[in-house]
């Protein structure tokens, strides 16, 4: 190359511009520069660095701005976001059962639940592998339960946790996206009442990639912020909306009772929480993507959003040993079919999938419906616009959604607007749980109630005294007023002696035609082993058998016998008046002739 000293005065005047130019290009040092001074010295140097490097002030307060929130990011936020993995392999299932013990050590919990708590804090050290984020509902009937206990010990275990208590869906986003900690919720009472916009935001976190697009305030630009990140959320109750109970892990705590002794949480670090930090970082490192990529087997049933809550946190406990993994599913069974989240549609898609099971026709009418459908008080059907029964419009409304609309139904002599049976059927399969064949007890060891089935023979309960709540007494206008239901079951009336038994044995006997099955006394723990192949303890309560009509001559009937008045001798299948007396089996029941063989076949 040439040396300037041989060249002209004019060429070496433009070989130094050049150079100066080169060397006056805005650099990231100059940057990180800017973002390191203090406000004024900021002030003073910010219009004057735009000159020198020929870049407009704007453009430079951006960079600045970039420039500090990487610094910012780089002071880490809490004390205990920083962890260095233990040089030594980690025992999993050593480090599960440890965190599961330090739960237990401070809150009064089942055993089973601080499981699920410890799996979702194993969850979020690897949910940068995983593809959908649960949210964790910690949950309780009333205060004082030990929530904000469990929240607190969840905030120095799980992974970079934020704790705060209640949030704005500006704040989640915007926090998601400058720190990508997992969010620590309390006190979330009320949070998602009349808030939608922190309800998008929760609910997209549940998806990786997902996110919310908002606009730059000064440049207009649309910008996308991640919400993918791990949320635990404490509140009383459950007072979130279907879509979020869906997307959600529950774990109910109750109020804890004097004899339960758990160590006073004292919501400071400590060694114990910083050496199973450390140990949760090496398990990730080691394993998380090896469980990202799992796919381990699902309980029965489960499909959709429930088997994408809990993939990855089966994949942990299969990882802990057999025993585990048997566990989680257990509990996750457990845990999904307590949890409620059926909307206002699938609730009445269930109520006239019972009416259905109960009803020998193929249609309901819509007054049958809504009849049965308001009988319950504890239901919303009773109250369901402003305090007002719901109509046959709202019910259409709703059907209307999984296309079922109403027809004209009925026999050709009394039609009326209903609902045919096959038009739901679609319906059934696609929103209803699946009915489990078998009662499976809980650990407590309570037994499985035993309702009694319906023995109507025209329109859906119009004809039965048996209650569909609890065993609250209530005259039936269909019966004469001697006679009240109780599950299923005619008592005595202390105000009446039309039923008077001088035997103890003869009252223990079913006065009800044989419509309502004896309840099978099982003790906990009983197998299907245990039982005949009746079903009934290896008691046979009998079949059809031809049978004959007593005569009815005079003293011979064998009503007189029981002390029945005329007008209680009623058919047990249709419960109209003109029954005969039959013998079942030593006993007399009461049927017509064309009722008898469907009635034998409901024995």
């Amino acid at each position: 190359m040439t040396d300037k000293k041989d060249l002209p005065p004019l060429a070496e005047k433009i070989l130094d511009a050049v150079e100066k130019r080169e060397t006056s290009e805005l650099t990231d040092k100059v940057v990180i520069g800017l973002a390191g001074l203090t406000p004024l010295q900021y002030a003073q140097q910010l219009v004057r660095t735009a000159k020198k490097y020929k870049t407009p002030v704007r453009l430079l307060e951006k960079a600045v701005d970039a420039a500090r929130v990487e610094l910012e990011i780089e002071q880490l936020l809490e004390p205990h976001w920083e962890v260095k993995p233990t040089d030594d392999l980690v025992d999993a299932a050593q480090l599960f059962a440890d965190i599961e013990a330090r739960i237990l050590q401070h809150v009064a919990m089942p055993k089973d639940l601080a499981f699920v708590a410890a799996l979702w804090i194993g969850q979020s050290w690897i949910h940068e592998h995983s593809t959908y984020s649960p949210i964790l509902g910690v949950t309780s009937a009333e205060r004082d339960c030990g929530k904000s206990t469990l929240m607190g010990v969840i905030s120095f275990l799980a992974r970079r946790t934020l704790t705060t208590v209640g949030i704005s869906a500006a704040a989640l986003y915007r926090s998601i996206d400058k720190w990508h900690p997992a969010f620590v919720i309390d006190e979330a009472d009320d949070a998602f009442v009349d808030n939608p916009d922190l309800r998008q935001v929760v609910n997209s976190g549940w998806t990786r990639g997902q996110g919310v697009m908002r606009c730059d305030p000064d440049t207009h630009e649309p910008s996308k912020f991640s919400t993918f990140c791990p949320k635990a959320i404490a509140l009383k109750g459950k007072k979130m909306p279907d879509t979020m109970l869906s997307r959600t892990i529950f774990v109910e705590l109750k109020r804890r009772l004097r004899s339960e002794k758990v160590d006073h949480f004292r919501h400071l670090d400590d060694a114990g929480f910083a050496r199973m930090r450390s140990q949760l970082a090496r398990w990730a490192k080691d394993c998380g993507e090896t469980l990202g990529l799992a796919q381990p087997a699902q309980p029965e049933g489960f499909i959709n959003r429930p088997a994408s809550n809990w993939e990855l946190m089966f994949a942990i406990a299969d990882s802990l040993g057999d025993t585990a993994g048997a566990r989680a599913r257990r509990i996750a069974q457990h845990i999904v079919g307590a949890v409620d989240m059926a909307s206002a549609g699938v609730l009445l898609l269930q109520d006239i999938k019972t009416m259905f099971d109960r009803s020998t026709l193929d249609y309901l009418t819509t007054k049958a419906i809504i009849e049965d459908l308001t009988a319950d008080p504890e239901k919303p059907w009773a109250d369901w616009s402003r305090g007002r029964p719901i109509t046959d419009k709202g019910i259409a409304d709703l059907l209307r959604e999984y296309r079922i609309i109403s027809r004209t139904v009925g026999p050709q002599d009394a039609r009326s607007k209903g609902y045919r049976q096959a038009d739901f059927r679609d319906a059934w399969d696609r929103y209803l749980a699946p009915e489990r064949n078998e009662d499976k007890q809980s650990e407590s060891g309570n037994l499985p109630f035993c309702r009694s089935t319906h023995c109507n023979h025209s329109t859906f309960a119009e004809n039965s005294p048996i209650l569909q709540g609890g065993a609250e007494r209530q005259r039936n206008g269909h019966f004469p007023s001697e006679i009240k239901g109780k599950n299923g079951r005619t008592e005595e009336n202390p105000a009446s002696d039309a039923f008077s038994f001088s035997n103890p044995a003869e009252a223990t006997k079913d006065h009800t035609g044989g419509c309502v099955s004896q309840p099978l006394m099982v003790a906990p723990g009983a197998s299907s082993a245990c039982l005949g192949a009746n079903g009934s303890g290896g008691i046979d309560r009998g079949h059809p058998v031809q049978n004959k009509p007593h005569t009815t001559n005079g003293s011979h009937d064998p009503a007189d016998k029981d002390g029945l008045p005329e007008k209680l001798k009623r058919c047990f299948y249709c419960n109209n008046p003109g029954a005969k007396p039959w013998d079942w089996q030593g006993r007399t029941v009461y049927l017509h002739e064309h009722c008898e063989q469907a009635w034998a076949d409901q024995q």
